[in-house]
């Protein structure tokens, strides 16, 4: 694969930047944490299951279960020429359920965590010939994992007005998969002496992976009465531990020829690999946050750090291109007007801002890449008399990469539709009954 800044022209419907180490990280996992610019270390949903931070999953309060699509629409565009793409993605779904009377929590569900989808055309001058030379690229696949945890308050020393302390810890055991397809043609112009060349490859990854978290909740002003507002805040930390990812590569290079309506015919295989095995040793992922909030709003800032760097393949081999150190800085908001009960079907809704700045983990043409992104959304109470079920719909417009030293400049808008399914307030899911 060229560095993109030999001037190919972007399509297909993901990033050309996917094309690059191991695709486009997906960040978020639901759109409660989306719409707020990916906050999730010291977040603490009562109905939402925050992955990020498995210590979350001892705020839950009820059953809960969540899913959510992603609506992409992305132009890519270049000093010489430009491009779009469209996309839709799931952004998984995942269960959530409290139990110990609130004193532990669980968790599990599936999520994408890197996705792959690129189709890329260089054309280059061909020696001796008025026609050029075609090399076309085009991939897709990415990874995935599915996750089960739980959540322990080793403190919860709280009034009946809410004051007091919280300390959380948690930890989730996943697995990550997936495959990622590829494939790479040169194309020559008619009568030039070369033979056309295409290369499709296949690589499967797949491994035991987790994270870990704490949580630490407390007041910075009380409630003396009911009718007082009360201020608290949390403090959050996760870590993305080390992971061998067990990789198999299966590649065949053949030689084709063309005919005059363009149909493609072999020629000769000129190589194959089957099977070759590797292992990617994926750093560690640490990440801090802090949230204000009462039973109105909350802001919430944090930080997240990866050294790409150490990422390598066994047998000293390295990635298809330079890696570097990861940093996502987040800041986001939510208000609720009406709080936790009462109000009218708007003062119930919960609307969100987020913003986020990523140096990202790629380095293309000797440059790190640089992300921007700004999100809002709202949570809609569905039936909220009497469960706390809710529609999220929410959007990001951001943009990614330069336009110099020909690079691609990525600009995107996000569509979120999510939905929040919890029981009925007169319903007890996983609960045991002491009378049928």
């Amino acid at each position: 694969m060229p560095v993109l800044a030999q001037g190919q022209a972007p399509q297909g419907s993901g990033s050309p930047y996917s094309a690059y180490g191991l695709g486009e990280f997906v960040g978020s996992t639901q759109v409660s944490q989306a719409t707020m610019g990916g906050l999730g270390v010291a977040v603490n949903d009562p109905v939402s299951v925050v992955s990020m931070n498995p210590a979350s999953y001892a705020g839950l309060r009820v059953t809960c279960f969540e899913t959510g699509l992603v609506l992409r629409n992305s132009k890519y565009s270049t000093s010489t020429t430009s491009g779009a793409g469209r996309r839709v993605d799931l952004m998984g779904f995942s269960l959530g359920v409290p139990f110990g009377r609130g004193k532990y929590g669980m968790a599990l569900g599936v999520n994408p965590v890197s996705k792959v989808g690129y189709n890329i055309t260089d054309a280059q001058p061909l020696p001796g010939s008025a026609d050029g030379v075609t090399n076309a690229y085009t991939g897709e696949g990415g990874l995935n994992k599915a996750f089960l945890g739980v959540a322990w308050n080793v403190v919860n020393k709280r009034d009946t007005l809410n004051n007091g302390k919280r300390l959380a810890i948690g930890a989730n055991v996943g697995y990550l998969f997936g495959r990622v397809e590829e494939s790479r043609e040169t194309i020559y112009p008619s009568n030039s002496g070369y033979y056309n060349t295409s290369a499709v490859s296949s690589l499967i990854m797949r491994d035991v992976t987790g994270n870990v978290g704490v949580q630490l909740q407390g007041d910075l002003r009380k409630h003396m009465e009911r009718g007082d507002n009360a201020l608290h805040y949390m403090a959050g930390a996760s870590a993305e531990l080390p992971t061998n990812l067990r990789a198999r590569r299966t590649e065949m290079v053949t030689s084709f020829g063309l005919s005059s309506s363009g149909v493609a015919f072999p020629f000769d295989t000129l190589s194959s690999t089957e099977g070759s095995r590797s292992v990617l040793k994926l750093p560690i992922g640490i990440g801090a946050g802090f949230t204000i909030f009462d039973r109105h709003w909350s802001v919430s800032a944090e930080v997240k750090f990866r050294d790409w760097r150490n990422l390598r393949i066994n047998e000293g081999t390295g990635p298809n291109n330079d890696l570097a150190q990861s940093m996502v800085y987040a800041l986001g908001a939510s208000w609720r007007p009406a709080g936790e009960i009462g109000g009218t079907f708007l003062e119930r809704s919960i609307y969100r801002l987020g913003v986020r700045y990523n140096n990202d983990y790629l380095v293309v043409g000797g440059k790190q890449l640089n992300e921007i992104g700004m999100s809002f959304g709202i949570s809609l109470p569905v039936m909220g008399s009497s469960t706390r079920s809710r529609l999220n719909l929410g959007a990001e417009l951001g943009n990614r990469g330069t336009t110099e030293s020909g690079l691609v400049q990525e600009r995107y808008a996000a569509v979120f539709i999510g939905v929040t399914i919890t029981p009925d307030f007169r319903e007890q899911w996983f609960k045991k009954r002491r009378i049928e």
